[in-house]
């Protein structure tokens, strides 16, 4: 496993660094008021055409906007490592705390808005650094769809390809905080107060392959204390 062998535990908003293709009921197969073109032909739409789209698909603006903090407990799953682990995940204020139940024990990894740290199931902390941070404070927007622009440098709409047996519209991007190419997939989207969300996110790197599946999600129930640096990170930042 990356990043200190634990899961990357993700908030249902993911995109591939350097090209994304989206795939999402109502998005990626088009509206009945803005079908999609098919590839080659056709004027292709803009990007804050295809972005608002997702925001509408997904439960609107206000639907997102509504709720304060998020829980989210899931299982995260790598196949290859024979790993399949229970995992909770809090987010409030661009601030994020996840913990993944391994079999050595509770890892976790979290992000006050300023410092991004990961403690192991052996209790040894370390802290996140770079790009690495940029991508951490990214996953802890709750409100990430309403803001994609403010972490892509530039963005693009290419082509409508098919990608598992749908056709999508596809994006030439660079995030602004590094590089790196990765494939992932969201699937089974389903209502979680309001919000649809993808159950099922597969992510595909290499020939790493990792799955995170949603078992529930909650709202407005996440205490400021959560995000509160433990005690091994502090130790860790005074050095």
């Amino acid at each position: 496993m990356s990043r200190g062998a634990r899961p990357i535990v993700q908030t249902a908003r993911r995109t591939a660094a350097l090209a994304a293709i989206l795939v999402v009921p109502g998005l990626c197969v088009g509206a009945p008021d803005a079908p999609v073109p098919a590839a080659g032909q056709g004027k292709l739409p803009s990007v804050d055409y295809v972005l608002d789209r997702y925001v509408r698909a997904t439960g609107g603006s206000d639907a997102l906007l509504r709720h304060k903090s998020m829980t989210i407990h899931a299982r995260y799953q790598e196949p290859a490592a024979k790993l399949d682990v229970e995992t909770v995940s809090y987010a409030k204020d661009g601030k994020a705390l996840q913990l993944a139940l391994l079999p050595t024990g509770e890892s976790s990894s979290g992000y006050d808005g300023h410092t991004a740290w990961n403690i192991n199931s052996r209790g040894e902390g370390s802290i996140s650094e770079g790009d690495e941070v940029r991508s951490i404070a990214r996953d802890a927007d709750m409100y990430y769809h309403l803001h994609v622009m403010q972490y892509f440098r530039s963005m693009e709409v290419v082509d409508v390809r098919l990608f598992n047996g749908r056709a999508c519209y596809a994006f030439n991007t660079a995030w602004r905080g590094g590089h790196g190419d990765a494939t992932t997939t969201f699937e089974d989207y389903r209502d979680f107060g309001g919000v649809l969300m993808p159950v099922k996110t597969t992510t595909r790197d290499g020939d790493s392959l990792s799955v995170f599946m949603i078992t529930s999600v909650t709202y407005d129930d996440v205490s400021d204390s959560v995000f509160e640096l433990p005690e091994a990170v502090r130790a860790k930042l005074k050095g």
